[in-house]
């Protein structure tokens, strides 16, 4: 499946991994929306600051739709879920503001590990040059493991801040995950969190993962990198959304 992006803009696979099978999408110096990147902002919840994180928009393949899905974590939103569609909004290009229509995200709410993603629907489609992303579950094709070499990226705000970066599939590092999890070696900062993670196949770029979050490894003093894979459940709650945005029903849960 391809790309939908905005007039002129290429997503160009630069860097090949091992035999070629897996390459990491690069663009121009642009900003964040050609990959689809878009801000999400709550609202104070009793007397914190606001949270800002982040999203993608996914590629609905071809539906024409009055609204968009969006791909993002879950630790960010308030507790209680009725409060998300009054106290939370998204930031498309130009900081355009949208409101939330519809909003998902597993029993657990963000609080359990696997737990950690939501999707929503915006009130209106998201207007400007924007790219919206297909998403794949890993690993494609069937395989068993990834290659932890194999090249992704996490787009920022502006192409130039980013730098090349890989993939480590969960268990294959200094440090053991819990299935579903990976490390990687981008760069990212407080804020960040669900952020997409990219990565070109035969099928071309799509989502594989997002940013969930940052752990501390005191023996060796760095900052392990964390993303969640897409499974299953996200791609269902994904169809569930895109059926969503195409009714003017009102529905959260």
């Amino acid at each position: 499946m391809g790309v939908r992006c905005a007039a002129g803009v290429t997503l160009l696979a630069v860097a090949l991994a091992g035999s070629g099978a897996h390459a990491a999408p690069a663009t121009p110096e642009r900003s964040g929306a050609e990959a689809g990147l878009v801000g999400i902002e709550c609202g104070p919840e009793r007397g914190l600051g606001s949270h800002r994180f982040r999203g993608v928009v996914i590629d609905t393949a071809g539906a024409e739709l009055r609204r968009d899905v969006i791909l993002t974590t879950a630790h960010g939103f308030p507790a209680d879920t009725d409060r998300i569609t009054e106290a939370c909004w998204v930031e498309g290009p130009a900081q355009r503001q949208y409101a939330i229509d519809w909003f998902w995200r597993p029993v657990a709410r963000g609080r359990g590990s696997l737990d950690d993603w939501a999707v929503l629907v915006t009130e209106r489609r998201l207007r400007g040059e924007l790219a919206r992303q297909p998403v794949a579950a890993w690993p494609p094709g069937g395989r068993r493991a990834a290659r932890a070499e194999t090249p992704v990226r996490l787009p920022l705000r502006f192409f130039a801040a980013e730098r090349a970066c890989t993939l480590t599939p969960s268990g294959s590092a200094q440090e053991p995950l819990s299935a579903g999890f990976f490390s990687h070696t981008c760069r990212s900062w407080p804020g960040h969190s669900g952020s997409p993670i990219l990565t070109a196949d035969g099928g071309g770029v799509s989502v594989v993962g997002i940013h969930v979050g940052s752990r501390w490894i005191f023996e060796r003093q760095a900052s392990l990198k964390i993303g969640r894979f897409v499974d299953a459940e996200m791609l269902g709650a994904i169809r569930t959304a895109t059926a969503r945005a195409g009714t003017d029903r009102r529905r959260r849960r």
